[in-house]
């Protein structure tokens, strides 16, 4: 006789070399067919949580129309892509980190949250890939600055941005161009050049200079430049232009040891702002010699005064180097000092230095103290996070397109989308602090309504509500 399955519901009973859990049935779903249905809106369908419904909450795209009417014909022509579609779509595609136009395409093609965030029905015709790429060059990079912009705007509205720490560094940017045509007559890409990249090696790219916030990381100051670019290129111009927009002047900016020059130095003092960056490295340092910081600089007299006490006066510009200045100590009384034989080999002992060499005197004074060494802790977490965190989510480690203003394009776009992203997580913190004041209102109501039934009998509660003076 065969077995049967007998006993309780949990019972697990072995049939034929195979175990079974007795009471589930096992089903199997039909291929599914054509048929009519009710199609709910696409926003009913997309989660609450959706990275896209976030940042729908926080992006303002009415700009998009105005600032580009005088790109478009208003009265004649076949009809165009909607500007503010296109720049949802680029937003999908920094969002997502997808460098591809047809690869975007395809993706929207079949995704509902894409779709609804353009603001397409489902059985709505997409655009060509090649419209879209059109549609860009004609809109240009005016309308992604403004976008830039009007993100630290938000940002700044909803006190994100506090200002007064702004870290600022340099990350390259891999072009989309062979070794072989950088800089040639032919090139695709023009305005690419050779730049070291973070494992040693030459490269064609591009430089992005960034700025950003100390305390909520909101980038607030975009350029791009050929990789070639030293990195403290244009600093002065980005703290103005970070400055201009915040409304502001920040107390520090921090920066790594390639933006501690005497010219940085000197700029940043100008404007009050204190320059927390490591100072270079000081030239011609040797265990036989005196070094330019073992002499005592007069910034009021221009002079240098040696271990011995014997000035240096200023004595010209250095032939050799550009803007260099020297200063030169009497002959006479270099070859009665004692300490000549630690100074110098020649007949009298020349300093040069560069024009702003006080600005460094105090930079490297300033190095040493405890304030100091805990802003510049900070730099790394801040800045290096942002640019972990565009390259890695959001598509930056390569050129989308070729050229320094489509370039720029995708810089500024994806410092928004990054900015967004923060104005997003923060009105999701405010949402969830008010939802935590009405539960204890809530529940605080709650325990007021027991007492008051505890307390006062129906009848008594009825009296004292409707009693009149």
């Amino acid at each position: 006789m065969p077995p049967t399955l007998e006993g309780p519901v949990e019972e697990v009973v072995v049939l034929r070399g195979a175990r079974f859990l007795d009471g589930v049935m096992q089903t199997k779903r039909e291929p599914m067919g054509y048929g009519m249905m009710l199609v709910p809106s696409l926003e009913a369908l997309i989660p609450r949580d959706h990275r896209l419904y976030k940042l729908n909450r926080v992006v303002d795209l009415s700009f998009v129309h105005e600032a580009v009417r005088d790109r478009y014909c208003q009265d004649n022509g076949r009809p165009s892509v909607d500007p503010e579609v296109v720049i949802r779509l680029f937003v999908i595609a920094a969002i997502e980190g997808i460098r591809s136009i047809r690869e975007l395409m395809r993706e929207v093609q079949v995704n509902l949250a894409y779709r609804w965030f353009i603001g397409y029905r489902l059985d709505e015709a997409l655009p060509d890939h090649s419209t879209l790429s059109r549609s860009l060059d004609r809109i240009g990079d005016a309308v992604f600055n403004e976008l830039f912009e009007r993100s630290i705007t938000q940002c700044q509205q909803s006190g994100l941005i506090e200002g007064k720490v702004l870290h600022l560094d340099a990350t390259t940017i891999r072009a989309d161009l062979d070794v072989g045509r950088v800089a040639k007559p032919d090139s695709p890409d023009p305005d690419a050049r050779f730049g070291r990249f973070p494992d040693g090696k030459k490269r064609p790219g591009y430089k992005q200079q960034t700025v950003a916030d100390g305390r909520s990381r909101v980038v607030v100051g975009v350029s791009v430049q050929p990789a070639n670019c030293p990195d403290d290129t244009g600093m002065a111009d980005m703290v103005d232009a970070a400055t201009d927009r915040l409304g502001q002047i920040p107390e520090v900016v921090c920066a790594d040891g390639a933006y501690s020059s005497g010219k940085n130095c000197a700029s940043m003092e100008e404007r009050g702002i204190r320059l927390v960056s490591p100072p270079p490295p000081i030239g011609g340092a040797s265990d036989k010699f005196f070094t330019v910081e073992d002499f005592v600089y007069d910034e009021a007299a221009d002079t240098f005064i040696c271990p011995a006490g014997k000035k240096l006066p200023f004595v010209g510009l250095d032939s050799t180097r550009s803007g260099r200045r020297e200063y030169r100590a009497s002959k006479r009384e270099c070859r009665l000092c004692n300490l000549h034989g630690r100074c110098t080999r020649q007949k009298c002992r020349r300093v040069k230095v560069g024009p702003d060499h006080a600005a460094l005197i105090r930079l490297r004074a300033d190095s040493h103290t405890a304030s100091f060494r805990e802003v510049y802790r900070s730099r790394a977490p801040v800045i290096e996070g942002v640019f972990a965190e565009a390259k890695q989510w959001h598509g930056l480690r390569r050129a989308w397109r070729r050229g320094l203003a489509k370039m720029r394009i995708q810089c500024l776009l994806i410092a928004a989308v990054l900015n967004f992203k923060r104005l997003a997580a923060a009105f999701l913190r405010l949402l969830w602090s008010l939802e935590v004041i009405l539960t204890f209102l809530r529940r605080f109501l709650d325990v007021l309504r027991r007492r008051w039934q505890k307390i006062f009998t129906p009848h008594q509660r009825g009296r004292i509500f409707y009693m009149t003076p």
